[in-house]
């Protein structure tokens, strides 16, 4: 608990700061993200995930170019149903569930390229992801809490339905480094969601 509480005091800070850089405006982003697994996340749930959001703020520093923060979390969860597993001599039948709490911590920046309607962006977002990972077998789960440092390159576009109002979507790259203790894990994320412009 008092992990999370630090990730969004954190993200709140990013967020407030944020305002700070911005010359010309910024954007709010606010997104529904599912999450496709790669590498040793698709190995240890091939399910992808639908439980996901976002929120993001950006603010111009130039015409083209925004600086700003984005959290996140995403939920993968599979439910294998009963199975058997054998380490050594030790064999183990049970009901075994897996679950990944991957939530992102991130400093933006974005390039956008405008045209008379449809306003789209490249960028890059660097900083943390925490992620708790469990593997549970019964009323027994092998835990996996750890930071780690990732990257995450996006690109996207935003459609105005109104005055200040958008429709915004994404394609992201998801990476949390491997660390001492745990391995990595990747994820492509789209996002669909409102953008407000302010």
């Amino acid at each position: 608990m008092k992990k999370i509480k630090t990730i969004i005091i954190s993200a709140f800070f990013i967020f407030s700061g944020m305002t700070t850089f911005a010359q010309g405006g910024g954007i709010w982003n606010f997104q529904w993200d599912m999450g496709f697994g790669t590498g040793n996340t698709q190995n240890f749930i091939s399910a992808p995930s639908f439980r996901g959001m976002s929120i993001e703020g950006r603010g111009f520093v130039t015409e083209h170019i925004t600086i700003g923060g984005r959290f996140g979390w995403q939920t993968f969860y599979k439910d294998y149903g009963k199975v058997t597993r054998t380490h050594g001599t030790q064999t183990i039948t049970g009901y075994n569930k897996k679950y990944i709490n991957a939530m992102p911590l991130m400093a933006t920046a974005h390039y956008y390229f405008t045209t008379s309607k449809i306003y789209s962006y490249v960028g890059l977002g660097i900083g943390t992801y925490y992620m708790d990972i469990r593997d549970q077998m019964g009323i027994y789960y092998i835990p996996d809490k750890y930071w780690h440092f990732g990257l995450s390159p996006d690109i996207g576009v935003v459609v105005p339905i109104g005055h200040n109002v958008g429709l915004t979507g994404n394609i992201r790259y998801n990476y949390a480094v491997k660390t001492k203790n745990s391995e990595s894990q990747s994820w492509i994320g789209i996002g669909l969601g409102l953008s407000y412009t302010f």
